[in-house]
Parts: structure tokens; sequence; C-alpha cells
């Protein structure tokens, strides 16, 4: 602004998001970490109220540290990190360092490589034997604990902003902290722009996972009400709110509230004279309107035309810089003299465009707002922009001398930026090492932009001096797209590394490169094309030379990865075969890992196609095997597969455990697929005991992720979980929908049974559709349908996707229309397969055929017995839908026998828990048996709505039939009674009802006042 304006604007109208702000300290003070979720539109004050908010916390003893995300470091690994944590390191003597990181220079290596020797920078490429995965968590967890020790003496905010730009290694590492912290007096700020531009899939992702945490507030800021911008001009001009009332209602108006939009109108409206300072007091507030440019962006640019030609050119090199800029590297750039560049600094400075700080013995400077710098890089022009940034990369190399390599980084990120017919060989030698640099430091998205930047480099000015590069970096970017899951890139570079190799006659880089195009292949879903590239594999291998044990490691890595196709799609014997090869290989050289992995998947191929007794004994080997070979993906992979079993076979104890460990191990390897695959897995274990609300929930969050990954296998089997939920509580429309697309990803609607195909898409698909048909009364194309799937079944050997749900669907419509050569047949392989896969929903399901032939045959003595057992069975597994339709059927055959008390009790407990569950169609089948035995039946009305409520109105509706208080309710749900007052008045809407006494009534009236 104008000298005698003021020179930044006065905070104001944040007063509820300082009360946000306040909340959390005090929760960290008492040894619970937070984190602060803050997003909102470029300019409306996040930066502004981070630095307030720091500023409070400062002066109230906290420690904090701040750092910034750059567009120009998207692809420099833990870059906002190490802009927060650098400046702290570097005021530390090395005893102090080394006692807050524990001698760990790993840690500093990755975070800040600047400041460590070349000696330390190499030990990050020690790898000691684990994989990649183990390696980041153990530098994620280096570093959680290294936050932990910064906060022992006064707690730390740890403030991260501007996270839109941020790099793939510092958004993985934010995830990890911030769900690790626990106890420790750590406040995490993490803010990002909304308007900038749509956030990249990792961000969201991550922000979607920390949104799940429970020390987690989501902030959005919005902007300046009229009051609130009344206020500032009040404060800021020295005058009456009253005298500037209606101007600033125009300013509010013309700038939608945004700080940043008011701060530079009003610099515009001062340096034009119209806003101008007369005998100490401001006046020009009484206008009709704003005559401003039409946009911010030109408002910045009539600004910045104003400045002299030196100011602009050093404006326009900061801004290309994109980060925090060394003096020393903006005078090498501009050409400037001292002189000349101190005078351009001091009119930047002055119009609040640069603003300087000491960084160290330094000093920097940056762009007083990141509009400011998108301004200036948009004015420069593409081919000036280009020019600087050759220039820059240039004069960091210079300016840095024999410590360049530590700004190989920097250096590469301008030259990736550049014309790529400047210095080219000098670009590629750059950007060679600044993507080796971010393998040893485990990032691998940021290293598959620079080496990729440096090959296409070479390929497009065939540099004859790297020629001999290229097969190295075809690997490693093959690898590191394939472990990205960019499969498309990784058969791309695999295809090229294989046919280089076959031109020099290396038959071992044919099979490396092969397998690794059958993985990505694999990757994409496309096996049958993945086992021809194993197969041309396999034979490179087996026809090379050399050291016999890695060739020999090479062919078993191959051969589980063919027979890991073959058993998707449907090959179980020629998976075994192969597997089995590979099981003799590892175990003669005695290779832990592949073992685990051999022993993983003959798991896979036994728990669809039994027997039982096998698929655990390979679960068990698995997992021990996985947890021995200290790799956390292997050990994942175990404990999942185990979980599958389990989920399967109704083993719930199992379930657990695997699922508990299976979903550990996925968050601390930060994997969004690991994490959706057992989230499917949680999904159908909550639609089997009846957790439906959490199971749609959470069904629902997965089938949008499924999606975004590309998973279309994964995807049809979530659609079907959700959908039988859906099915179940009879929204048969939205269950149709689900159960269509289901049908479609999975390629059942063009199914040819003459050509492998993804049998754990199709078989879902097939079982979904069927349960649908039944459910709506189509029993006849139910049976037909389910037919056709039984024979799928029977072909691939998966049977126990039949036994788990199509053959008691089968059942179901067999028993409807009185078809008993179906239902006899239904029975015979219910007993044989639930026995071979010692499957107790199966046997649960042949007892309950066998009681409706008891009935049939007035055996009903007999009936009653064999449906008491399967009510017992299936709510042991707990299996609560199933048990309470076979309650109805124990129900009706009590009623024969004349047994009505015991008939009504049934009835009554079927009514409760199709109640609770919500299961609208049998619940009112429940109510019919119920009046026809001459129970109580609250009216339609109520019974209707009942089933609106939630799992946990239930259970409060459950407690006032009891007559509990709020308070005992609220001590026996583990709420406040306050809470469950709240709730009540929830239930009283849906319901219908008056007060307490009119809900205790209706709700005794449904036998609810029974505990459960």
């Amino acid at each position: 602004m104008h000298a005698a304006s003021p020179s930044k604007l006065p905070f104001t109208g944040r007063s509820a998001e300082l009360d946000v702000f306040g909340t959390a300290r005090a929760e960290v003070a008492r040894g619970r970490a937070q984190l602060v979720l803050l997003s909102g539109d470029g300019g409306v004050g996040k930066t502004r109220l981070v630095e307030e908010t720091a500023a409070s916390a400062a002066a109230g003893g906290w420690q904090v540290v701040t750092g910034r995300a750059y567009p120009l470091e998207t692809a420099i690994p833990y870059a906002v990190f190490g802009d927060a944590l650098e400046p702290l390191f570097a005021t530390l003597d090395a005893a102090a360092l080394t006692r807050l990181t524990r001698g760990d220079r790993r840690l500093l290596s990755a975070l800040t490589p600047r400041l460590v020797s070349e000696a330390d920078l190499a030990q990050l490429r020690l790898t000691d034997g684990v994989t990649l995965a183990e390696q980041r968590l153990r530098l994620h967890t280096s570093i959680l604990q290294l936050l932990g020790r910064l906060s022992d003496r006064q707690p730390l905010m740890l403030c991260l902003e501007n996270l839109q730009w941020a790099d793939s290694s510092s958004i993985e590492l934010l995830h990890f902290v911030s769900r690790q912290l626990g106890k420790e007096r750590v406040l995490v700020v993490a803010s990002w722009n909304e308007s900038d531009r749509p956030l990249n899939e990792e961000l969201r992702l991550a922000l979607r996972s920390l949104r799940t945490v429970r020390v987690v507030t989501d902030l959005r800021l919005a902007p300046l009400s009229r009051d609130d911008v009344a206020s500032l001009l009040s404060t800021a001009f020295h005058v009456e709110r009253e005298a500037v009332a209606p101007f600033a209602t125009l300013l509010q108006d013309t700038t939608r509230g945004n700080p940043f939009f008011v701060d530079q109108t009003l610099r515009e409206l001062v340096s034009r004279g119209e806003l101008r300072e007369q005998g100490g007091v401001w006046v020009g507030w009484h206008v009709d309107q704003l005559l401003l440019p039409p946009s911010v962006r030109e408002v910045l640019l009539a600004r910045l035309d104003r400045l002299s030609a030196n100011a602009r050119l050093v404006g326009d090199v900061i801004a290309v810089i994109g980060t925090t800029a060394a003096h020393d590297v903006v005078r090498t750039t501009s050409g400037l003299s001292e002189e000349a560049l101190r005078i351009a600094l001091l009119e930047l400075r002055g119009e609040g465009i640069v603003t300087e700080q000491a960084d160290g013995a330094a000093v920097t400077y940056d762009l007083a707002h990141p509009m400011m710098r998108q301004t200036l890089v948009a004015h420069v022009g593409l081919a000036r922009e280009r020019e600087l940034h050759a220039s820059i990369a240039a004069a960091i190399e210079s300016v840095a001398g024999h410590r360049a390599d530590r700004e190989a980084e920097a250096i590469a990120a301008h030259w990736r930026k550049a014309d790529s017919r400047v210095e080219t060989a000098r670009s590629v030698s750059w950007l060679l090492k600044a993507g080796r640099q971010a393998l040893d430091r485990l990032a691998r998205r940021e290293a598959a932009v620079m080496l990729r930047a440096a090959l296409d480099r070479i390929d497009e000015h065939l540099l004859d001096e790297y020629v001999a590069e290229v097969p190295l970096l075809l690997d490693e970017l093959a690898r590191l797209y394939r472990r990205l899951g960019e499969y498309h890139e990784a058969i791309a570079m695999c295809a090229r590394a294989s046919a280089m190799a076959e031109t020099r006659g290396d038959l071992l880089g044919v099979a490396v490169a092969e397998r690794r195009r059958g993985l990505a292949q694999q990757g994409l879903g496309r096996r049958e094309e993945a086992i021809r590239h194993f197969d041309v594999a396999l034979a490179h291998a087996n026809a090379s030379v050399g050291d016999i044990a890695p060739t020999e490691v090479l062919v078993a890595r191959i051969r589980l990865a063919k027979g890991d196709c073959q058993q998707a799609l449907a090959l179980p014997e020629d998976a075994k075969r192969e597997i089995t090869l590979a099981v003799e290989i590892a175990e003669r050289l005695g290779q832990v890992p592949l073992l685990a992995r051999a022993h993983r998947m003959l798991l896979m191929v036994h728990l669809w196609s039994g027997p039982a007794h096998r698929a655990w004994a390979h679960a068990r080997s698995a997992v021990a095997l996985a947890e021995q070979s200290g790799e956390r993906n292997l050990a994942w992979s175990a404990h999942w597969s185990a979980a599958v079993l389990a989920a399967l076979t109704a083993h719930i104890s199992a379930l657990e455990t695997h699922l508990r460990e299976a979903t550990r191990l996925a968050a601390e390897l930060n994997s969004p697929l690991l994490e959706l695959r057992t989230m499917e897995i949680v999904i159908e274990y909550r639609a089997g005991t009846g957790e439906w609300d959490r199971a749609i929930m959470d069904g629902e969050r997965a089938i949008a992720m499924a999606r975004a990954l590309d998973q279309t296998t994964l995807l049809a089997r979530l659609l079907y979980w959700v959908s039988g939920v859906y099915l179940q509580r009879g929204d048969f429309a939205t269950a149709k929908r689900l159960i269509d697309d289901a049908w479609e990803v999975s390629g059942a609607a063009d199914l040819d049974l003459e050509r492998p195909f993804e049998v754990h898409g199709v078989l879902p698909a097939c079982v979904a559709r069927t349960s649908y048909l039944s459910s709506v009364g189509e029993h006849a194309q139910a049976l037909a349908l389910g037919q056709t799937a039984i024979a799928i079944a029977d072909r691939t050997g998966y049977i126990a996707w039949a036994v788990y749900r199509l053959l008691p669907t089968l059942a179901e419509a067999a028993l409807a229309v009185g078809d008993d050569v179906t239902l006899r047949a239904v029975r015979r392989r219910l007993e044989h397969d639930a026995t071979h896969l010692a499957h107790p929903i199966g046997a649960a399901w042949v007892l309950v055929i066998d009681g409706a032939y008891a009935l049939r045959e007035e055996r009903t003595a007999d009936a009653i017995l064999l449906l008491q057992r399967a009510v017992a069975t299936l709510e042991a597994v707990p299996y609560p839908y199933d048990a309470a339709r076979t309650r109805l059927r124990l129900a009706r055959a009590l009623q024969l026998s004349g047994a009505l008390t015991d008939a009504k009790h049934e009835a009554q407990e079927a009514l409760q828990m199709l109640e609770r569950l919500g299961a609208r169609p049998a619940a009112e089948e429940a109510r019919t048996v119920l009046r026809s035995l001459g129970g109580k039946v609250a009216s339609d009305q109520h019974s209707s709505r009942l089933a609106t409520l939630t799992p946990r109105e239930f259970d409060i509706v459950r407690l006032v039939a009891q007559r509990l208080s709020n308070k005992e309710i609220g001590a026996r749900l583990g709420i406040t009674a306050r809470t469950a007052g709240t709730h009540l008045a929830n239930i009283f809407d849906k319901l219908d009802v008056r007060d307490r006494t009119a809900l205790g009534d209706l709700a005794r009236d449904q036998g609810l006042h029974r505990a459960t």
C-alpha cells in the first residue's frame, strides 16, 4: 500500500476459527494429538489464520514449525516436511541433532539432504535385505518418533500449507503421522486451496482416510462478512464504522469477502488516490461504485506494471524460482549488481509483493501470496519462463559449488521445466541424479517423474553418451510404474526392455522384462495375456546360463505369478501344478518369502475348492512364513487370505484375528489398494452379522474407491455384498441397480464358458442376480440362472461361492415353488460341499431343508428339533438374518404341534431381530405369522416406521421398553444421557409417538423389552 496506509490489514472475523484451534491445543495439552484440516478458496486467509494461531501457540510456550508446498516441488520428496523441519535442524549443533534423531542419519538424509554429508546420503542405499515398503515404514516410524521427541519438552505445532502442490512422499507421510501420533503432544495443521486446481488423487484419498480419524477437525474457511469488512476498514484506517458502512458493503460485494482480494483492491485504490489521507483523516469512502479492473489478476498486473524494469525482472526471477529464493541465486540469475538488486528488492517489498526472511546466515525471498506468483509467471510467457528455469538451474549449481549434489533435486526440478534443447546432456545428468536420489529416499513417484524426464530427453535427442543408461532406466521405470499401479506405463517400459535384451542376446534380461510385463498385465486384470508373457519368461529363464540359484529364484517367481493367474481364471489344477513346482525350488533354496507366497496361493486355491483342512494348513504356514520373512506386504497378504478363508467358512474368531492384522498392516503400508481389499472383508462381515448401516456406508465408499482404482473384479464383489443388504431390506430398486452394474463390470453379460474368465467377479454377479430374482418372486428364473451358476462353480472348482449363498438361495426358490427334484439335489450338494469346506452356514441350511421335509411328512417333532439346531448354528456364526427367517419356520412348526406359546415366542424373537436389521419384507412376514398366532403387533404404520430406525435407535427403544432412564441407557450403551435424549427425540419423530410412555407401550407390544 501507499506509505501512509496500513502495510498489513488487521486480522478480523475469525473468532470461531480461533476457538477451534484453541480447543485443539487444549486437547493436545491433555495428551491427545490433534489434526486440523483447513481448506478454502485461494486468498480466503488460510495462511493468515495459521500465522495468527502459530503466533498465539508460540507465545504460549509451544514449538512451531511451518512448511509450505510449492508447484515446482511436486517431484521433490518430502519437500513440505523438509521446509518445516530443516530450519529447526539447522539451528542445532551436531550433538543436539544426534540426540534428537537418536543418531539416525538416514532420517536426516531423507528429510533434509542438504544438511548431511555425502557418506550419510550413501547410507540411504543400504537396504539390509528388507523390502522398499518396509524401509519406507521404518523411515515413517523414525519421523513419527522424532516428532514425539520434539514434543517432549514443549507441545509441537506442525503446520503444512498449500498441500494441493505437495509431493507424493509428503502426502504419504502426513497420512501415516496423523494416524499414528496417538498421545503425543502434537497438533498437525494441514491446509490446501480448494480453488487452485482439482485435488490430485493421492491427496484426495489421504484426506478421505484422515477424516475417519477420531482426532480430526475439518475446518473450511469462509469469506469475510460485511460486518467483518467494516470492522477491518475501521481498524486499519482509524475511521468510524458508520462512516465506512456503505463502502464496506460495496467492497464486500465486489471482492466476495475474500481477504486477499480486499487487500489488493484497497492497495489499488490507494495507489490511484481514490482512497487518500487528508489532514490526518482517510477520505474517499463515499462512492457509488468501485471502478476497478474486471479481475483480481488484472488488479495485480496493474500494480506490477508500475514497477521499475529491475524490480519487475527480480519479481519474475523470484516467481519462476517457484519456492523460497536464496539471495545469491536471485543475484546470479538476474545479473544485477548488488546495489541495483538492493534497490529493486526494496521496491518489491515496499509494494507488498515480496517478503524477506533470514535462513540461517543466508537471506531468502518469497512472493507475498501464491496468486502473485501465478500472475507473474503467467505474464512472463512460456518461452521466457523456460529460459529462466535453465538460468536458475545453472545459478543454483554455481552458487552451491562442490555441494551441488545436495541440491540435485532442486537443480533437476528447474531443468525439467527448461527447454529440452538447452544443454540437454547437462539436464539429463541432473535428472538422473535427482531420480536416483529420490529412489534412495524411498520416494517412488518422484523418482519416476525425474527418471522419465531423463529418458524422454535421451530418446528425443539421441544422446550417444547415454545409450548404455537406457536398459537400466527402463528396468527402474518398469518396477516403479508397476508399484505405483500405473500398469500401462510399466508395460511400455517392459516391452522396450525385452526387445533391447533380445537384441543383445541377453536371455535372462528377456525373462526379467517379460515377467514384469506379465505382472503389469495381471494388475490390469488381463490374466490370459499375463500368462503368455510368463510363458515367454519361463522359456528364456530356462534357456539362460549363469548363476543357477538366482535363475531358479526367478523361475519360481514366474511360476507363482502364473499360478496366481490360473487360479483366478478358474484353472485350479493348472495353478496347483505351477505353485507346487515353485514350492520345490523354494524349499531346495531355503527361500522363506517364496515359500510364504506359495503357501498363500495354495491357500487361495483350496479356499474355493476344498478340502477345508488343507486350506487352513496352508493358511497357518503362509502366516508363519510371512511373519518370519519380515516383509509386511507379504504378511498383509497372508493375513488377508486367511481372513477370506475364515469369512467364507464362517469362522468368526479366526476372521476377527486375521482381519485385525490385515487392517493394521494395510494402514501401516498406506496402500489404498490394500485398504480397499481389506475393506471388502469388513463389508462382507458386517453384511453377514447384521451391521447393515455400516456395511452400506463402508460399501458405498469402497465401491467409489474400486472405480477410482479400476479394480473391476473387486468392484463386482463389492456390488454383490452391498446389493445383498439392500435386497434384505426390501430396497429392490437400489439392489437391482447395483446387481446390474456387477453383471456388466464382471463380464457376466458377455460370458463365454469356453474361454477362461475372472471367476471371482462372474460368480458373485451370478449369485447376486439369482438372489434378486428369488427375492422379487421370479423363482423359476432364479432356479434357471442358479443352475448356470452351479455349472460355473463345478467347472471351475470354486464351490465355496455356491455353498455360501447360491445353494441356500436355490433352496429358498425350490421351497417356494415346490420343486422337490431341485430341492433334493441342492440338499445333496450342500451336505457334501459344506462338509468338504467345513462350512457351518451350509450345514445349517441342510438342517433347514430337512426340517421342511419333516414338516411335509407331518413329522412335526423332528422338524422342530432340526429347525432349533439350524437356528442355534446360524446364531452361533452369527448370521442373524438367516437365523430370524429360520425362527419363522420354527414358529410355524410349533404352531402345527399345538405349542402356541412357544410359537409366539419364536415369531416375536424373529420380528424383533428383523425390525432391528431393517429387513422390511421379512419383518412383514413375521408380523403376519405373529398375528396368526394371536400375538400383539404394533399398527402397520408403526411397524413400517420401526424399520426406519438405526441400530443405535433400535437399542434405545429396546431399553426404553425395559423402563430404563436416559442415564441408565447412556451407561448401558456408552453414551451420555444427553445423547440418549437426542436419540429419543429423533425416535419420537420417526415413530410419531408423543412421549416416552407411548414409546414404551409400543415397544413392549412388539416384544422389544426382552434383553438380547
